[in-house]
């Protein structure tokens, strides 16, 4: 969402207008849904938090025009609030269960492909999904995660400072790590296949 978007979006919801968070869920929410299938594997569970990350964002945005008086603040633009609501719900929902591997039927794989793409581009991107998220699997949470956001979901360093909690200095360093990191899995899994 552009910058100035994002300011005429952050007025009307200030006057309580739902339409405005309509248009905030219209832009994040395949997003924010393809977000937490990479970390969950599951399209049950990803429907379910995606529906509880709006939850939450519209109690927030209830709660500080009732405390501030219609002077609603979002730093770091809505992207750094509603990925570290997702991020946050995430880490909570593993806390509650422990349960992390489940496989990827052909029907999950299709929800987080853009539907408006032509069908040799929904096929190579089934496939490059599958790549990638096999690839992830190997890495610890922590670059899983970075690597999601820089490059799947194209945040900022700054928004994944805010998102994180880190400074943006070590979001590069752990970009950083984690691309190599991510590198050498790729390379064994490439060396593995043409061997077989």
């Amino acid at each position: 969402m552009q910058y100035t978007n994002e300011k005429s979006i952050l007025k009307r919801l200030q006057k309580g207008e739902k339409e405005a968070f309509a248009e905030v869920y219209d832009i994040y929410s395949v997003k924010i849904f393809r977000f937490i299938y990479l970390k969950t594997s599951s399209k049950e569970t990803a429907e379910d938090l995606t529906s509880e990350v709006f939850f939450k964002l519209w109690k927030y945005i209830e709660m500080k025009n009732e405390v501030g008086n219609g002077k609603l603040v979002v730093k770091n633009g809505f992207s750094s609030l509603i990925y570290k609501i997702a991020r946050n719900l995430i880490i909570d929902h593993y806390r509650k269960k422990k349960d992390y591997l489940v496989d990827i039927d052909e029907e999950q794989k299709d929800d987080i492909v853009d539907q408006n793409q032509d069908i040799l581009a929904n096929l190579n991107r089934k496939q490059e999904i599958e790549d990638l998220k096999e690839s992830l699997s190997y890495l610890k949470d922590d670059y899983q995660e970075i690597l999601i956001f820089r490059f799947v979901e194209d945040l900022s360093i700054t928004e994944i400072a805010a998102i994180t909690g880190k400074k943006e200095g070590a979001v590069r360093v752990q970009i950083h790590r984690a691309t190599k990191a991510l590198e050498k899995v790729i390379k064994r899994r490439t060396t593995t296949r043409k061997s077989c």
